[in-house]
């Protein structure tokens, strides 16, 4: 065993750039079937590669990129396609799922990551629903990036866990203690390193960042439907995590979203039909 600790050892590996973000096998064949079948300004291709962060984040990266410096950087995916033009944009989201496919899976991807997708699309649905519930019908397409952004960093470990087993090169062996552990310990870090290399907008990086901090920033809605979407989906167990003594209406993101009781009951609901009736992956709408 080397004498390197793990979370370094972690570190150099993204830096070396030997690490890509995990595809959802599913989506990342679906993609390329739509675009090839309804071309680049299908409203479905877009709504496929809407549901999956990877993509999300090569669109983004691709239209925040150097090239661009001095513009506003995009915050949606029709901002972005617009600045790209539908035939590049879908050519980068293309690429990104033929390589999803391509990438060699071990064993923790295929264990960890259902569960981490399900996280994702229940926060980004469930921030939507919060903003359009609470009067911010204005940033409801934002959350919904936002919270399927916002956990981004560990979708990155998991993968960069999943090739030091798999290049067998630091002889480790990774518990499930061990591996829960790094992802909720180094998530934000490396959330926040990646969202700032690919040039990803501020409200974004602000989610990733601050989505686990105690106090609240009452300028920041974004954060507090992020934050609020993500206890609601822990309470259900929509996750890896489960919290069923959270009580969502005394948290200080439902005092300050101005939500109440009856509101964070259809919440729930929402959710349990989404996610816990069978529905891992459901279509961004």
């Amino acid at each position: 065993m080397t004498g390197t600790p793990l979370a370094d050892i972690i570190r150099e590996m993204i830096g070396a750039d030997r690490v890509r973000l995990p595809f959802h096998p599913r989506l990342a064949k679906q993609v390329p079937a739509c675009l090839a079948t309804e071309g680049p300004d299908s409203k479905r291709f877009w709504s496929l590669a809407g549901c999956e962060p990877a993509l999300l984040c090569s669109l983004f990266r691709a239209a925040n990129s150097a090239f661009f410096a001095g513009l506003q950087k995009t915050v949606s995916i029709e901002e972005a396609v617009t600045r790209l033009g539908s035939g590049k944009a879908a050519q980068i989201v293309e690429q990104a799922s033929l390589e999803g496919q391509s990438w060699r899976q071990g064993l923790l991807v295929p264990r960890y990551m259902p569960s981490l997708w399900r996280h994702a699309q229940g926060c980004a649905l469930g921030a939507r629903w919060l903003a359009i519930r609470c009067g911010y019908q204005g940033l409801s397409e934002q959350a919904y990036l936002a919270g399927l952004l916002h956990d981004v960093g560990k979708h990155l470990l998991l993968a960069a866990l999943e090739e030091i087993v798999r290049c067998g090169e630091f002889g480790l062996k990774l518990a499930d203690s061990l591996v829960v552990e790094v992802l909720a310990t180094m998530h934000v870090e490396q959330g926040v390193r990646l969202l700032e290399e690919w040039n990803l907008a501020k409200p974004y990086q602000d989610v990733v960042a601050d989505h686990h901090d105690a106090e609240l920033d009452p300028r920041n809605i974004m954060v507090a439907l992020v934050k609020l979407a993500n206890k609601g989906c822990r309470k259900l167990g929509i996750g890896l995590d489960r919290s069923p003594d959270l009580v969502l209406p005394t948290t200080g993101e439902a005092q300050l979203l101005g939500i109440d009781e009856i509101a964070l009951a259809e919440f729930e609901i929402m959710l349990e039909d989404r996610f816990l009736a069978g529905q891992t992956v459901p279509a961004a709408q």
